[in-house]
């Protein structure tokens, strides 16, 4: 195994780190590895890897802060086809055409290393029905369709820049998977493990699930503390929930859609 390219990103500029980061992972063939020197947890990179480079890399954290951060993230796959930029159709629906409600731009949050989910989430809680809500990202944010789609949103995406993706969320709608009148499919037990996962990727990771619950399913989650930020979005979402402390440190979360 090749030893790892070391890449220190923290003479430059925020707004140029991500750019320098992937023109060296573009170059990196399958074994070949970057060992990435920053000056904050690179968590937004992290999620921009889950997004857009899917299978193909493997992250281990070696130095975590507060003034040093170090990570190596190593090939482990090659690159994967490209899917089409635009997310659905390529054609501008009718709703994305109008001003927005809603804005919220997390541009310079991400570059600087900092978590936008908090702030996302609540420019979503404001957005009334039929509003529209404009992201702002520096890429794709991939999770956030699954998220909202539980929620009832609908969505459209156009990039820009290389670092400038808008995506336009409507509610309108039933979330998929809510109760149909006579149709009562067997129900299933889904699992998640989300113990060893970073704040908010648990958060993220149960959300992104709740699109695929039936309504008679049952989303078992294995968690390392009670979630209790998660709670007000299940209840806005539609969804109830149960918690069992089995031990200190290990708790059980059962969560199925409200009748």
């Amino acid at each position: 195994m090749s030893q790892p390219i070391l890449l220190d990103v923290r003479p430059l500029q925020p707004v140029e780190r991500h750019q320098k980061i992937f023109e060296a992972w573009n170059a990196l063939p399958v074994g070949g590895a970057l060992r990435l020197v920053n000056d904050h947890e690179p968590k937004p990179l992290y999620y921009q890897f889950q997004a857009e480079r899917p299978g193909e890399f493997e992250w281990r954290s070696i130095t975590c802060g507060p003034e040093r951060w170090e990570v190596e993230i190593r090939r482990i796959g090659p690159p994967r086809p490209r899917e089409p930029e635009i997310a659905g159709s390529d054609v501008r629906p009718d709703w994305a055409k109008r001003a927005p409600d809603l804005e919220v731009d997390v541009r310079e949050d991400l570059r600087q290393g900092k978590e936008p989910f908090g702030k996302i989430m609540q420019a979503v809680s404001q957005c009334g029905p039929e509003g529209v809500l404009l992201l702002r990202a520096i890429f794709e944010p991939k999770p956030l369709y699954n998220i909202l789609r539980a929620r009832g949103f609908e969505s459209w995406t156009e990039r820009g820049a290389e670092d400038d993706w808008k995506v336009y969320f409507r509610k309108a709608g039933t979330p998929p998977g809510a109760p149909s009148p006579g149709i009562s499919p067997a129900p299933q037990t889904h699992t998640l493990d989300v113990r060893g996962l970073e704040p908010p990727e648990p958060m993220v990771m149960i959300l992104s699930k709740l699109p695929e619950l039936g309504p008679e399913d049952v989303l078992e989650v294995t968690h390392f503390r009670e979630p209790v930020p998660l709670y007000s979005h299940l209840e806005e979402a539609g969804f109830s929930h149960e918690i069992m402390k089995l031990e200190e440190g290990l708790y059980r979360l059962r969560i199925r859609r409200k009748k």
